[in-house]
Order: C-alpha cells, then sequence, then structure tokens
C-alpha cells in the first residue's frame, strides 16, 4: 500500500508560506513526474512526489506523452554505476514542445551518485535542469530500509523547493 493523501501533510511538515507560492506556481504551470526503475524505489519516490504535486507519476515502460510540461521531474536509480538504459533512451526521444525545466530525483546505494547522463542529454536538447535531489537506496541487503519516510519527506521537501523556485 502506498501513500495515501493524507500521509502528505505530514511527510510535507507545515510551511504555509511556501505552500501558497507552491500552489499559485501549480496553478500556472504543467507538471509531470516519470520515473524508471527496476527495484520499485524510484517508484516509491516518484509516487510521493507525485502525490506532493497533484499529478500522477507515470512509469517510462509505458511511454507516457509529455504533452505542454513545463517542469518535469524524472526520477530514477543509478544501477552499477550508470542511469537505466531504458530511461537513457527515453529521454533521447523528447521532441518539440519539451519540457522547459527539468528536476532530477536520484536513488542509489552510495547516496551521492548523480545522473550525470540523464543531465547532459537534457541540456543537450534545451532543457534546464534546476537541481537533483540524492538519496540512499538498498542494494540487496545494504541500505535495506531505504528509501524511508525521511527520504520520502526529503524529496517531497526538494519538490516544494524546486516548485517555489520556479
Amino acid at each position: 500500500m502506498g501513500l495515501q493523501k493524507e500521509d502528505l501533510w505530514e511527510l510535507a511538515g507545515s510551511v504555509p508560506l511556501i505552500m501558497i507560492k507552491v500552489l499559485e506556481v501549480l496553478k500556472m504551470m504543467k507538471t509531470a513526474v516519470i520515473y524508471a526503475t527496476k527495484t520499485k524505489h524510484s517508484k516509491k519516490l516518484a509516487e510521493a512526489i507525485g502525490l506532493f504535486l497533484n499529478t500522477t507519476a507515470q512509469d517510462i515502460a509505458k511511454n507516457p506523452a509529455l504533452d505542454d510540461v513545463d517542469l518535469l521531474f524524472i526520477v530514477g536509480g543509478i544501477y552499477g554505476g550508470a542511469s537505466m538504459p531504458e530511461l537513457l533512451s527515453y529521454i533521447k526521444t523528447f521532441e518539440a514542445p519539451m519540457p522547459k525545466y527539468a528536476a532530477l530525483v536520484t536513488s542509489c546505494a552510495s547516496g551521492s551518485q548523480r545522473q550525470i547522463a540523464v543531465c547532459n542529454i537534457l541540456e543537450e536538447k534545451g532543457i534546464k535542469v534546476l537541481d537533483e535531489f540524492v538519496c540512499k537506496g538498498r542494494i540487496l541487503f545494504v541500505s535495506a530500509t531505504h528509501p524511508n519516510a525521511e527520504d520520502l519527506k526529503a524529496a517531497i521537501d526538494f519538490a516544494q523547493k524546486i516548485v517555489a523556485g520556479v
């Protein structure tokens, strides 16, 4: 069972002024959340962000259309030191009209590796990458509890900061 709407405010905290700004931006911008996952960790993070943004997180395996998206959250993991090849292939297919902005959300065993290849492809396509959030993922039994509630809250806080700053 995933996150429910009632869990959102607890995870997002109580930051009313930022929330007002976020709501104003969301009225003016079309946002989308996509994810690529092998272990369902990225799906968990994407669904938390999607719930916060009041949009459905979409699996790239279903080839979602991103028509007229202003701000795109891309959630993925690092596997064997690299981004998922399927995610890279999907991003390479972006055509006009493309998202104006992107924010990356990454889970990896080290908790520090970034999705450099994803960032490079986006920038080559003229999509401005605003920032990247990285949290621990798990591999086998290492970091077995991640992403946990703290990671989900941090991902939501990141999304809140990104939306408020656009």
